[in-house]
């Protein structure tokens, strides 16, 4: 769904760096302050950030020759996202509103991997630790985002934020997950503009979804298309030769990196429910020329059911044509009596089984 994506580069936030300096004076009213290596004698400047990036100028210093700061608000910090501009260097992080006098520590060199310290705000340390471990690990898949994004949220907002920045380029896939921030943040930061926002974003985006919905060309309820090709070996194979079977039309290829990583859960749910009548019927979109990798992925990956086709015609494929296939992987559950059950049941793949058979 590229419009989905397109929707997203248009709202969504993107990451910064972090940085700060001046000052000067007692540490009374707000005070946002720091001492930056490196940093000497560059401006600063502090903004409160939202989600439509209309930002907020809050204060400007200058660093001094060692690269500390001093900044004095002329009101309260208020809760939500900011960004701090040292330089070219930029960060984004979030306060909960009841700090008085937040600083920060670091070395200009090394903020880009957040490698800086908050005094004054547990919201701030807890989100630069989030932040942290996005560059000390690698997640496979969303799946491995959404859970740590569950689990290391402090707040709902932070939840939020994070939604956006590691789900939205699989936003069609977790549709709900966005729809259960915009509920926890309503009630967590209810008439704020962070929430009218979000639920302007989530409003947008499931309206767009149900717009290229219209225009597909197989919809749930309808028949699945017969597929009829030649497996690895020549024998020729057909979807309706499993009909009586809850069948999942899997599009992939050898040379498709999401589909590989998809295998495993696919080959999990079939070990687990064939028995109960169950079964994959997989169409690769691999070239000619590529047949040998296709076997191979087929044997590396323990694709164990019988049921491997296609034409060899790469994204001129025939069964993609037919089913309006434009990425890959894409999955479509059919039904007992062949319809389509479900399309793209990815995330929720065992329980759209289960309710199929």
């Amino acid at each position: 769904m590229k419009q989905v994506k397109s929707l997203f580069l248009l709202i969504l936030p993107i990451f910064f760096i972090l940085a700060a300096c001046n000052g000067q004076g007692g540490d009374q009213g707000h005070v946002f302050k720091g001492a930056i290596k490196g940093a000497g004698n560059l401006q600063a400047s502090l903004e409160q950030a939202y989600f439509d990036r209309q930002n907020k100028a809050l204060a400007q210093a200058t660093c001094d020759g060692d690269g500390n700061f001093k900044m004095q608000l002329q009101g309260p910090f208020d809760q939500g996202l900011y960004t701090l501009t040292i330089g070219v260097k930029k960060v984004f992080f979030i306060l909960d509103g009841k700090e008085q006098v937040v600083e920060l520590s670091g070395d200009i060199n090394t903020m880009d991997r957040m490698e800086v310290g908050f005094k004054g705000s547990e919201t701030a340390t807890c989100f630069t630790n989030f932040v942290k471990t996005l560059y000390q690990q690698q997640f496979r898949t969303p799946e491995e985002a959404k859970a740590h994004i569950n689990q290391k949220s402090c707040n709902p907002f932070m939840q939020a934020f994070f939604t956006m920045q590691l789900l939205g380029n699989n936003a069609a896939s977790y549709l709900p997950d966005f729809k259960t921030s915009a509920k926890n943040l309503n009630e967590y930061m209810p008439g704020s503009k962070y929430a009218e926002d979000f639920n302007q974003m989530v409003t947008g985006l499931e309206k767009q979804m149900l717009q290229s919905q219209a225009t597909e060309l197989i919809q749930v309820g309808a028949p699945a298309p017969d597929i009829s090709l030649p497996g690895p070996d020549g024998k020729v194979r057909s979807l309706s030769g499993l009909r009586g079977k809850v069948v999942l039309i899997d599009f992939w290829a050898s040379w498709c990196g999401p589909c590989r990583r998809a295998n495993p859960h696919v080959v999990e749910i079939y070990k687990k429910y064939k028995s109960r009548g169950f079964d994959v019927f997989s169409v690769s979109l691999d070239r000619q020329d590529g047949k040998d990798k296709w076997v191979q992925a087929i044997q590396q990956d323990g694709l164990e059911w019988d049921n491997h086709v296609s034409d060899l015609q790469f994204w001129n494929s025939a069964p993609a044509a037919v089913y309006g296939v434009r990425a890959i992987p894409k999955t479509f559950l059919v039904g007992r009596d062949g319809k389509i059950v479900a399309i793209d049941p990815r995330t929720n793949l065992e329980e759209a089984v289960l309710n199929a058979l």
